[in-house]
C-alpha cells in the first residue's frame, strides 16, 4: 500500500480524533440563539445549534478535488459518461428555436435506449400520463422541448448513476434509492405549493447526491468510514469526508458534473446542496428545493416511515421560503403526508420510473 492509499488509511485513523475537535468548534462558534443574528439559519444537529455562517465554513468548496481521485474518475471512460453523445446532441437541439419535432426525434431515436428511456419516463405516474404516449414525437407534443431536456437530462444520469461500477451492489441501491425520494419529493413540493419548476427539479433532486457514487466508485475501501450511509447528514459529514479523503461528495461531484458539461445550475445543486445561501442568485431556489426535499428524503430512508418527522428542522425552509410565509405554513401542514404518500410509491415498485 502506497500513495493515495496509504494516505486515505491514515486520514481514516486519525478521524476520531480530529472529529471531536471539528464538533467543538461547531459547538462553541455559537453558544445560543441569542447571538445568532436573525438572517442566519438555524439548524439543530444533535443538540448542536449550527448557523448558516457555519455551516457555509463548512460546505463551501474551494478547490478542485485532489488529482489522484481525478484521474481515478477519468480512467473508468465510458462507464461514467454522464450524458451520451446523441444525448448531447439532441440537448443543444432542443434549444434551437428552429428545430423541428421531426429533426429532434431523429436523432434521439440514434440512442434506442436513450429513447425508450424518455417513453417511460413520459409514461410514468410522474408525469401522470392518462393514455400511453407510443413514440417520441407524441412524447414531444405533450411535453415541448424544454421539458424533453429534463427528461433527456433525467435519463442519461439516471442511466449512469445505475450502471456505476460500484463494489458492492446495496450500495447502489441505497443511493439509487435516496435520488428518487429526493426527485420525488422535489416534483411533489413544485407541484404542491406551485414554485414554478418544469422538470428540472426532478433531475436536480436525482443527481444532488453524484459525489457520494462517485467516492464509493475512486475510493471504495475508505466508503464505509467517510460515509456510512446512515443518512443522518450533518456539518460534520462534510468534515468526516474531507478529513479522510481531502475532499467531500459535493466537491467531487461538482467537479466531474462541471468536466462532464452538464448546466451550471445542476453543478450548483451538487455543490451546494448541503449550504443553499451559497448559491448564485438565479440557481438558490432550486438548489435550496433540492435541499429541502434531500432533508425530507433523509428521514424517510432512516425511519422508513415521515412519522415523528418535524418539517420545521428542515435547514433549508428559511432559503426555499425566506419571503414566503404562506407557502413556509403550507408546507408544513403537508409535508408528512408527502412524505408518505412518496414513500408508499417509492415500495410499490423496483425500477422508479421505469428507469434500469
Amino acid at each position: 500500500m502506497g500513495g493515495t492509499e496509504e494516505f486515505l488509511s491514515v486520514r481514516a485513523e486519525s478521524f476520531q480524533q480530529t472529529a471531536y475537535q471539528h464538533k467543538w468548534l461547531a459547538t462553541n462558534r455559537v453558544r445560543n440563539r441569542s447571538q445568532v443574528n436573525p438572517t442566519f439559519i438555524v439548524k439543530s444537529v444533535k443538540g448542536m445549534s449550527m448557523t448558516s455562517a457555519v455551516l457555509e465554513e463548512v460546505c463551501t468548496t474551494t478547490a478542485n478535488p485532489p488529482e489522484e481521485l481525478r484521474s481515478r474518475l477519468l480512467a473508468k471512460g465510458d462507464k461514467l459518461q454522464m450524458v451520451p453523445d446523441v444525448a448531447m446532441k439532441a440537448l443543444a437541439l432542443a434549444k434551437d428555436p428552429r428545430c423541428s419535432i421531426a429533426e429532434f426525434t431523429s436523432v434521439v431515436e440514434r440512442d434506442v435506449k436513450l429513447a425508450a428511456d424518455i417513453l417511460k419516463i413520459t409514461n410514468s405516474a410522474f408525469y401522470g400520463a392518462r393514455h400511453p404516449i407510443l413514440n417520441l414525437r407524441q412524447a414531444v407534443v405533450r411535453l415541448g422541448f424544454a421539458h424533453c431536456r429534463n427528461v433527456i437530462l433525467a435519463a442519461s444520469l439516471g442511466s449512469m448513476m445505475k450502471r456505476m461500477p460500484l463494489s458492492e451492489a446495496w450500495l447502489q441501491t441505497v443511493l439509487w434509492r435516496h435520488a428518487v425520494l429526493t426527485g420525488t419529493l422535489s416534483v411533489k413540493l413544485n407541484q404542491t405549493l406551485k414554485l414554478g419548476f418544469d422538470g428540472e427539479e426532478f433531475t436536480a433532486g436525482l443527481i444532488h447526491d453524484v459525489g457520494r457514487s462517485l467516492i464509493g466508485v475512486v475510493a471504495p475501501n475508505h466508503l464505509s468510514a467517510a460515509d456510512p450511509l446512515d443518512f443522518e447528514e450533518s456539518p460534520e459529514m462534510l468534515l468526516r469526508e474531507r478529513d479522510i479523503l481531502r475532499t467531500d461528495h459535493c466537491e467531487l461531484g461538482a467537479w466531474f458534473m462541471a468536466h462532464s458539461k452538464l448546466p451550471s445550475t445542476l453543478v450548483e445543486v451538487v455543490k451546494f446542496h448541503h449550504n443553499p445561501v451559497g448559491a448564485t442568485k438565479e440557481n438558490v431556489k432550486l438548489v435550496a428545493l433540492t435541499a429541502v426535499a434531500d432533508d425530507m428524503a433523509n428521514y424517510l430512508q432512516r425511519s422508513d416511515t415521515a412519522d415523528g418527522y418535524d418539517p420545521e428542522s428542515n435547514f433549508a425552509l428559511d432559503v426555499l421560503f425566506g419571503g414566503d410565509p404562506a407557502r413556509r405554513r403550507q408546507f408544513v401542514t403537508e409535508a408528512v403526508d408527502m412524505m408518505e404518500l412518496v414513500s408508499r410509491e417509492a415500495n410499490s415498485t423496483n425500477q422508479p420510473f421505469g428507469l434500469s
